[in-house]
């Protein structure tokens, strides 16, 4: 079938740029004008033209976790926003780069963007540690109250490595697996604890437990084979490992509730036009709503899987409460001398927020 308009155009074109036997000043503007309308701009070399950016995005984790999913979800939107201006491309699983490496990778600019777990960076920057503080947050609207008051702190921390913070998404909280009945710490003396931050190794002390170093990947092994009597993880890790073929008790008492960042490097955001900007924008806030739903939907799942299985839920008794919030309190007091005033004044914000007329 024949393009009637193609045909026009060509014509049009093919006059324009034709030799003229003797060209008035007007005639030239006036066939250089009819080549313009009839598409002659659509000649002109690939950087003349609006293109499409390309973004690299580090991925940490599987594509069946639902952080992955959130993250490839951010990166459609982000492309859709943006009219098909940008276009971003998750690598998973770590593939592209160990998450160690994404920080220094978005700081020279080697990186586009990159997801990290937020507390594995606390040595470096003690302020980034907040969220793996055991037991100040009892819930999901405490974390996100929490990540409310530091947010601008570290935001404005991450901006002097030339990072920008597009969004942030929770992990559920960390519960107490075990054999038995835990009414007080005391009730794990001498058990087997897991343990795999400074914060379970001084729960196992105070409880006079024997510290067992465990990897993930390993966990359901070492459950099995009895290696493993307490543990200190999320309902979904408990799911992963099955923890009910040894240990029928979950107290779910929030010990923490970490969170992933999704960084950008600033040498990456600076290059961008203001619409690809909007749109990250956009992503973002989208994002970060569906990140923390799903946390939430992941915990409420794997908490029904755990007692199809048999496990026993319950929430922690008045003097295991007591006794983690006093562990809570030391955690604080040593955290804040550490991630400095900064640090201080988040934790103060968030135990004591100033009142909304």
């Amino acid at each position: 079938m024949v393009d009637h308009n193609k045909q026009a155009h060509a014509s049009v074109a093919t006059q324009a740029l034709a030799p003229l036997a003797h060209p008035t000043r007007r005639q030239l503007l006036a066939t250089l004008g009819a080549a313009a309308g009839a598409g002659v701009a659509s000649w002109l070399p690939a950087g003349a033209q609006a293109a499409t950016t390309t973004l690299q995005c580090a991925g940490a984790y599987t594509d069946t976790l639902f952080h992955t999913q959130n993250l490839q979800q951010f990166a459609k939107q982000a492309g859709e926003a943006s009219k098909g201006a940008l276009q971003i491309n998750v690598v998973t699983n770590a593939k592209l780069m160990p998450m160690t490496e994404v920080m220094p990778a978005l700081s020279k600019g080697d990186l586009a963007i990159g997801e990290i777990f937020m507390s594995n960076f606390a040595q470096q920057y003690p302020l980034l540690g907040i969220d793996s503080l055991p037991f100040i947050v009892r819930s999901f609207d405490d974390a996100k109250r929490l990540w409310e008051a530091t947010r601008q702190p570290i935001e404005a921390l991450l901006q002097k490595q030339g990072i920008r913070v597009l969004y942030t998404a929770p992990w559920p909280g960390q519960g107490l697996f075990a054999r038995a009945p835990v009414n007080k710490l005391e009730d794990v003396k001498g058990q087997k604890f897991r343990v795999n931050n400074d914060a379970t190794k001084f729960i196992a002390q105070v409880a006079g437990a024997t510290p067992v170093d465990t990897a993930a990947n390993n966990l359901a092994k070492a459950i099995q084979g009895g290696q493993v009597d307490v543990m200190v993880t999320s309902s979904t890790t408990g799911v992963d490992s099955q923890s009910w073929n040894a240990m029928g008790i979950f107290v779910d008492m929030r010990a923490w509730i970490p969170k992933n960042l999704i960084l950008m490097s600033e040498k990456h955001w600076a290059k961008l036009p203001e619409d690809a900007k909007k749109a990250l924008e956009t992503a973002s806030k989208q994002a970060e709503a569906r990140g923390w739903q799903l946390a939430r939907d992941a915990d409420d799942a794997a908490q029904r899987v755990l007692v199809e299985h048999g496990t026993k839920i319950s929430q922690p008794s008045y003097e295991l409460r007591r006794t983690l919030d006093l562990m809570g309190e030391k955690f604080a007091r040593e955290w804040s001398s550490k991630a400095g005033v900064e640090g201080a004044s988040a934790l103060i914000t968030y135990y004591f927020p100033t009142s909304k007329s």
